[in-house]
């Protein structure tokens, strides 16, 4: 059987702590103040066996705190009423707080029955019945007992063995978490923390790091059940020896984590809950108290409506004063400021807030509280930036075996290499994007054949992986082009229109006026009493037309010269070996200058290759 963590809630003085010890043998009241006053003011722990802890907790209402601390993590509710007061006000309480946690199974125990006749007795049990109507306990077992007597303890004992035996195994998220509970000094061994995993394993030696501190420690021993232990897993109760580390950063309210996983935070969207019944309202931007795991949290509540009041429910942005260590779908307790009663509960539905105060209310207003649904939403809204299967499981807080089931069940995408996870509806958006983008290049660049990939990358802000995957379809389609380092819509066709196709022909006739001598792209402007940028325009479109051909840095060709001056060169090495400059500017009758950027020209093109000073034919012509 995996291990089990029992919690008991009740009033104050109505047996606990006796009960605790009459089931284990163990006084969990280990403070003297505890002893002193008979009363429990910290958690308590004893061990029924070695696979089931207790944890006993406190009654009194000032000590609320540590009895959420306590029952945060267990898995059956030990409920406990004592047969001569009956139901009262932490009773009811405590009912409230389990409830809100949703702590799955449960057992009450009616206590003091030797206090009580058996009528008073079977009108508080009826009262029980009651005041668990509707709730988790509805239908769980009620045992009489007494410390005093012996009455029903083996009773229980054997009920409780029995639900142990029903717990479902916690969901594992995928890596270390304990929520440390206690903290303390041990001579000879240093700073100690105990806790309940609430997630994955942790081994002696492995390095952990420690929030809301943000540092790193090493795990210099492990016990768990009083035993030392190797390492401690999902559900175990466990003592942590840490070394690197200072107590004051492993205070109650601090957690162990695997490092990566989670950060602390200010803010969260959650989907809180009123209790039914209670007179407190919730305003937005009202302060009150949080308690989320063992940490204790003042924040400012804004809600999307006005107000919430008792049994209504509404997604809300909760704003901490102090950095919180929180986890996707963590359940928590809501208590007034002052004075401090318990008001209702909620559910973390997000960690990490993105974008503006508009776009956060939406997102806020609109985020499920079904967490498949809610996965859904994000991988939806992260359209320009997928992420891969490992960085959504951080970025939901679960595992690797739960995401992939919700991937496969949703139909869900990947790609190839770096695996990104998308849907259908994700990469049609993004295509759509792209094209819009090449639409509007192109209306604002008519002339320009291809958009370069930089900046259609950088207008799109995808992720590189991702551009680089949407581009790829796109091309597959035959709905976008490569051309060199840019991109251009498959259909365009530069066409030119009136004036511009005059200008034009004026351009592509001062080029042919030159026979074989490149003319700049100044000349041109200058000849053509044309502006040099619209000059350097047209020629990329009688480039893309072949009319034209830029055989150097702001130096242009005709291209019919261009073939008829490897015509010549190829009936000059049928004969020839070798060329010289000289012979070359024979050929074309050109001058120096104009002969070595042709010459470069045709070497690029491999129709001549350079041998010293002289050029051999090449492979191309």
């Amino acid at each position: 059987m995996s291990q089990v963590v029992i919690g008991t809630a009740g009033h104050i003085d109505h047996g606990k702590t006796a009960l605790v010890k009459a089931l284990t043998g163990t006084n969990t009241d280990r403070l003297a103040e505890e002893q002193a006053r008979g009363m429990t003011i910290d958690l308590g722990f004893a061990f029924l066996t070695e696979n089931i802890t207790i944890i006993d907790v406190p009654g009194h209402e000032k000590f609320i705190r540590n009895m959420v601390s306590g029952v945060s993590t267990i898995q059956i509710g030990l409920f406990v009423i004592a047969a001569d007061d009956g139901v009262m006000p932490q009773t009811i309480e405590h009912l409230q707080i389990l409830s809100l946690l949703q702590i799955p199974q449960g057992v009450i125990a009616l206590t003091k029955t030797d206090l009580a006749d058996e009528e008073w007795t079977d009108l508080v049990e009826e009262d029980i019945h009651q005041l668990c109507k509707g709730t988790f306990l509805e239908n769980a077992p009620i045992v009489r007992t007494s410390t005093a007597n012996g009455r029903g303890i083996e009773e229980l004992r054997k009920i409780l063995l029995e639900q142990a035996e029903k717990v479902h195994e916690k969901n594992d998220r995928g890596f270390f978490r304990l929520q440390i509970d206690r903290s303390f000094i041990k001579t000879g061994f240093g700073t100690v923390v105990t806790g309940t995993v609430i997630s994955g394993e942790l081994k002696k030696g492995d390095e952990i790091q420690i929030l809301p501190a943000e540092k790193i420690g090493r795990v210099r021993g492990l016990q768990s059940h009083e035993k030392l232990v190797d390492s401690v897993k999902l559900g175990d109760r466990a003592a942590v020896n840490i070394a690197g580390l200072d107590k004051k950063d492993l205070w109650r309210g601090a957690e162990l984590i695997s490092n990566g996983w989670l950060k602390p935070t200010l803010q969260i969207i959650a989907h809180i809950s009123m209790i039914p019944k209670t007179k407190w309202i919730i305003k937005s931007k009202q302060r009150v108290r949080i308690y989320i795991g063992t940490q204790e949290l003042l924040g400012r509540v804004f809600l999307i409506k006005k107000s919430l009041k008792e049994g209504e429910s509404g997604n809300a942005l909760i704003q901490f004063e102090l950095p919180a260590v929180v986890a996707m779908d963590d359940r928590f307790v809501i208590r007034s400021y002052s004075p401090l009663n318990t008001i209702g509960g909620g559910i973390v539905l997000d960690t990490d807030l993105k974008g503006t105060v508009k776009s956060q209310k939406l997102w806020t207003k609109d985020l499920a509280i079904e967490p498949e649904k809610r996965y859904l939403q994000f991988i939806n809204r992260e359209i320009n930036n997928p992420n891969t299967l490992d960085e959504w499981c951080k970025i939901f807080h679960t595992s690797n075996q739960t995401l992939k089931s919700i991937i496969i069940k949703n139909k869900l995408l990947t790609t190839k290499g770096k695996p990104l996870i998308y849907s259908s509806e994700n990469l049609e958006e993004s295509k759509v994007i792209i094209i819009k983008i090449l639409e509007e290049f192109y209306k604002n660049n008519p002339y320009q054949k291809s958009m370069k990939g930089e900046e259609l990358k950088e207008k799109s802000n995808f992720n590189s992986n991702w551009f680089e995957f949407v581009l790829s379809d796109l091309i597959s389609k035959e709905e976008v082009k490569q051309i060199q380092a840019g991109y251009a819509l498959a259909n365009y066709g530069i066409e030119l229109y009136g004036k511009d196709q005059q200008k034009a022909e004026i351009i592509e006739k001062l080029i042919g006026s030159f026979d074989y001598e490149p003319i700049t792209i100044n000349l041109l402007a200058e000849e053509s009493e044309l502006p040099t940028k619209k000059v350097l325009e047209l020629l990329h479109v009688l480039k893309g037309q072949e009319k034209v051909i830029d055989i150097a840095e702001g130096m242009w060709a005709g291209r019919l010269q261009i073939e008829e001056m490897k015509k010549k060169l190829k009936q000059y090495f049928a004969k020839s070996d070798k060329l010289s400059v000289v012979q070359f500017k024979d050929i074309t009758g050109l001058t120096r200058k104009s002969v070595i950027p042709l010459l470069e020209y045709f070497d690029r093109k491999k129709i001549t290759m350079r041998d010293g000073n002289e050029r051999l034919k090449g492979e191309a012509l």
